[in-house]
C-alpha cells in the first residue's frame, strides 16, 4: 500500500487471471489476498484486528465483481494491461474499485480507465434529483455514471501526469448483475469520463475497453507513473472562493457533495419558492467535509447563470478574506469594480433583516453554526432590531432558497445557536420545507478520517475514551516539549517543502491593542514571548491585518486566536493548549477562571455552555491541518498524558521526506477569464 497515492493491490491481467479461479473455499484467492493486504495496511488492525477487516460488501464486491472485469479483458487479449485495485488519494471520496492502465491502441500514449463496479440488481433515479439513486440502501447513492465521472476529473485535476490531459483517461459503471431493472439509470448524460454497463452489455463493456488499452501492450509504466504522480494540493478555501468567476469548476465534488450540490440546484430551476414551495437547505459537515467545495461550486455555477446568489458568513476574518481575494483575482483596470461587486457577493449573516421577502435568488449561509440569536451592531438599522426576527428567520427570508452549511461542532460564542435542529425549528416556524444533508467525507488531513474521529474522543465531543493516536500514514501527528522546539520545527518544515504553517493557541492570554509601532507580546510560557495576530484595524509594517493573518506569509510567528483560525487551514499547524484545558483523571477538563475570551468571562454564561463553547475552540484548532500537526500543553499534566496518546515527537523524529506537491496550476486562460467575466452579475 502506497502514502499519499494508495492502492490495495497492483498486478497484470495475465498475473490475476489464476487467482479469480474458485479452489473451493469461501472465498476466490484474489480476495483472500486483498482481504490480507487490507488488514495489514488498515490503522485499525494494529489495535483491534477485529475492525482491521473489510466489509462484507466489499468482500462480495471482490469475489462476484473484479472477476467480471479481468475475464472482459481476457476476452480482448488485454493481458499485460496493470490492474490497481482500491486506488485513491487523499482527497478522493473513498477508492475507486478499479483503474486499468495501459498504451493507447490509436495514440499510442498512456491510458487509464477508471471502473466502477456496482452489485445493484435494481435501482431507481431520483424524480426530484437526478444524480441520486435509491439502490435499496438507507440513503440515497450517487449516481453510478457521476461517481466514475467525479473520480476522472478529479485524477485529471490533481495529479501532474493527467492534469490538462483528460484525454488520458476513460470511466465506466459496471452493473454487472442488473439488466432492464436499472433502465432509468440511463437518463444520465454520459461522457467519455462516465459511461454505464449492464450484464446484458458486457460485449459493448469489452469493445470500449480494447478502444481505451492496447491488446499485448505493457501497462506497467503507465501504472508507475500514476503511482509516482505528484498531485497539485486542492486550492485553500480563500483561493477556491476567488475562482468563481471561472469558467471550469474549481472543485471536482464527490458522492454527498454532489448529491448536495444537485439538490440545491435542482430547486433553484424549479424555481417555485415564491408559489409557496420554499425550501431550507441544511448541509451539515465536520472540519473538512467539503463544505467549502459545495458553497464554491453553487456559487460559480449560478453565478455563470446570472442567478442573484449571494455568499453570507458569520465571520469577519473570514468574509473579509474572500472580497480581498476576488479583488486581487481581478484583472488589471477592473480593482475599483471588482471591490464594490465582492461587497456585494460576500456579507455578513446580520445584513440582510432589511431585504424584502426572496430578493434573492439563493443565499449561502457558509459556517452557519455562527448564526446568532439576533442580528446586532452598527451596521444593523433600528427597524430591524425593533423588529427583534431571529437571524435564522431573517436568512431565511431573504432568498427563494436559502442553503445553509454548518458544522454542530464549531460554534464558539454563547449567543450563536446555528445547530441543525435550531435551523430545522426556524424553517418550521417560516412555514417551508427543510432538507438536512450529511457530508461524512473527509478531505482535509490527508484525508484522514481516523484523525478526524480521534480528536472528537480526545476532546469528549463523543461519549467515548480517548484513545492512542494509530498512525495511519496521511496526517502527521507530534508532540513538542517547549513552543520554541513546536515553532523551530513548524519553520523547518516551511523551508525544505515551501509550506505554509500557523501557530494556534487557546484564549488563555489578554489581547490587547498596542498603543506603541508594534505587537505587544501576550502570549509568555517561561521564556518564549510571541505575539497574538494583529487585533481589527491595527496596522503596522511587516504586520498582516487580522483579517490577513491565513493567508499572509507574514502570519508566521504571530499566535492565531480562534476568530482569525476558524475558517481556514494550513499545511502544518502548531496548537498550544491553554490552562483553559487541562488533563485530570484521564480526560480533558475545562477551567473557565483560564480564559481571556470577554464573550466566556460573563457571569450571565453558564458552566456548561463556557465547558462547551472551549472544547469547540480547541476541535476547531485542532481541525486545521492539511499535512501535519504538533501540539504543546503548557500543563506539565496535560503534557505527560499527551505523551501517552501520541508518540511521534519532534524531537525524536527527523523531518519526514516531503510530499511530492505542486501548487495549482492556472486554472483558466485569459480568453476563457474575460468570457467568465462577461458572465458576472452585478448586484443592485
Amino acid at each position: 500500500m502506497l502514502v499519499g497515492n494508495s492502492l490495495l493491490l497492483r498486478k497484470s491481467v495475465a498475473e490475476l487471471w489464476p487467482l479469480i479461479k474458485p479452489v473451493g473455499r469461501d472465498n476466490l484467492p484474489l480476495t483472500e489476498l486483498l482481504i490480507n493486504e487490507y488488514v495489514q495496511t488498515h490503522p485499525a488492525a494494529k489495535t483491534d484486528p477485529s475492525k482491521g477487516r473489510p466489509g462484507e460488501s466489499l468482500i462480495a464486491s471482490w469475489n462476484n465483481s473484479l472477476p467480471d472485469v479481468i475475464e472482459a479483458l481476457l476476452a480482448r487479449n488485454l493481458r499485460e494491461v496493470e490492474v490497481l485495485i482500491e486506488y485513491s488519494t487523499p482527497g478522493m471520496a473513498g477508492a475507486a474499485d478499479v483503474v486499468l492502465a495501459g498504451r493507447h491502441p490509436q495514440t499510442k500514449d498512456l491510458s487509464y480507465v477508471v471502473v466502477e463496479l456496482k452489485q445493484w440488481r435494481k435501482a431507481v433515479v431520483s424524480p426530484t434529483n437526478p444524480i441520486s439513486v435509491n439502490a435499496g440502501y438507507d440513503k440515497p447513492k450517487l449516481h453510478p455514471v457521476r461517481q466514475v465521472q467525479r473520480y476522472c476529473e478529479y485524477l485529471v485535476q490533481h495529479l501532474a501526469p493527467l492534469h490538462g490531459r483528460p484525454q488520458l483517461i476513460a470511466g465506466a459503471a459496471l452493473l454487472h448483475n442488473a439488466r432492464h431493472e436499472v433502465a432509468s439509470l440511463f437518463d444520465l448524460k454520459t461522457s467519455d469520463h462516465g459511461r454505464l454497463y449492464t450484464r446484458d452489455q458486457l460485449g459493448q463493456f469489452e469493445s470500449f475497453l480494447a478502444a481505451r488499452l492496447e491488446a499485448g501492450a505493457s501497462g506497467s509504466n503507465a501504472a508507475d507513473i500514476l503511482c509516482r504522480a505528484q498531485e497539485y494540493e486542492a486550492p485553500s478555501s480563500s483561493e477556491a472562493f476567488s475562482h468563481v468567476g471561472d469558467a471550469h469548476p474549481v472543485f471536482a465534488l464527490q458522492e454527498e457533495q454532489e448529491i448536495a450540490f444537485q439538490m440545491v440546484y435542482e430547486k433553484v430551476l424549479a424555481g417555485d419558492a415564491s408559489r409557496g414551495g420554499k425550501k431550507v437547505f441544511i448541509i451539515q459537515g465536520g472540519p473538512g467535509s467539503g463544505k467549502t467545495a459545495v458553497a464554491v461550486e453553487l456559487l460559480r455555477t449560478l453565478k455563470q447563470e446570472g442567478r442573484h446568489v449571494v455568499h453570507a458568513s458569520g465571520s469577519r476574518s473570514f468574509t473579509t478574506n474572500l472580497r480581498s481575494a476576488a479583488v486581487a483575482a481581478a484583472p488589471y483596470g477592473t480593482k475599483v469594480a471588482a471591490k464594490k461587486q465582492a461587497g456585494k457577493d460576500y456579507r455578513y449573516f446580520q445584513q440582510f433583516g432589511e431585504l424584502p421577502e426572496n430578493s434573492l435568488e439563493v443565499l449561502i449561509c457558509d459556517e452557519a453554526h455562527r448564526v446568532r440569536y439576533r442580528s446586532d451592531g452598527r451596521d444593523v438599522k433600528k427597524w430591524v432590531k425593533e423588529r427583534g426576527l431571529p437571524q435564522a428567520d431573517e436568512l431565511i427570508s431573504a432568498a427563494e432558497v436559502p442553503v445553509f452549511l454548518l458544522d454542530d461542532w464549531q460554534s464558539l460564542r454563547p449567543d450563536e445557536v446555528g445547530t441543525v435542529s435550531y435551523l430545522v425549528e426556524r424553517a418550521k416556524a417560516c412555514g417551508c420545507e427543510w432538507e438536512v444533508i450529511e457530508l461524512p467525507g473527509m478531505f482535509r488531513a490527508e484525508g484522514s478520517a481516523e484523525f478526524r474521529n480521534w480528536v472528537t474522543k480526545l476532546l469528549s465531543l463523543t461519549p467515548t475514551t480517548a484513545t492512542t493516536w494509530v498512525p495511519d500514514g496521511r496526517i502527521d501527528v507530534r508532540l513538542a516539549e517547549t513552543p520554541d522546539e513546536m515553532e523551530s520545527f513548524l519553520a523547518q518544515r516551511m523551508a525544505a517543502e515551501g509550506t505554509q504553517a500557523r501557530i494556534t493557541a487557546g484564549f488563555c492570554w489578554e489581547w490587547k491593542t498596542p498603543k506603541s509601532g508594534e505587537l505587544l507580546m501576550e502570549v509568555q510560557i517561561d521564556d518564549w514571548h510571541r505575539p497574538w495576530n494583529a487585533k481589527e484595524g491595527v496596522q503596522f509594517d511587516d504586520v498582516p491585518e487580522t483579517s490577513q493573518w491565513a493567508t499572509d506569509p507574514r502570519g508566521f510567528g504571530q499566535i492565531g486566536c480562534i476568530y482569525t483560525a476558524q475558517n481556514f487551514e494550513f499545511d502544518w499547524t502548531g496548537v498550544i493548549f491553554g490552562p483553559d484545558l487541562v488533563w485530570r483523571d484521564g480526560h480533558f477538563v475545562v477551567d473557565r477562571t483560564q480564559t481571556h475570551d470577554s464573550k466566556l468571562k460573563r457571569a450571565s454564561v453558564s458552566d456548561d455552555q463556557v465547558d462547551r463553547l472551549v472544547r469547540h475552540a480547541y476541535h476547531v484548532l485542532l481541525t486545521r491541518a492539511r499535512r501535519g500537526i504538533v501540539m504543546y500543553s503548557q500543563d506539565p499534566d496535560t503534557r505527560n498524558a499527551l505523551r501517552g496518546l501520541i508518540t511521534g515527537t519532534v524531537a525524536d523524529s527527523p523531518l519526514a521526506k516531503p510530499r511530492r506537491r505542486r501548487r495549482p496550476r492556472p486554472r483558466t486562460t485569459v480568453v476563457e477569464r474575460a468570457a467568465a467575466e462577461q458572465l458576472a452579475i452585478e448586484f443592485d
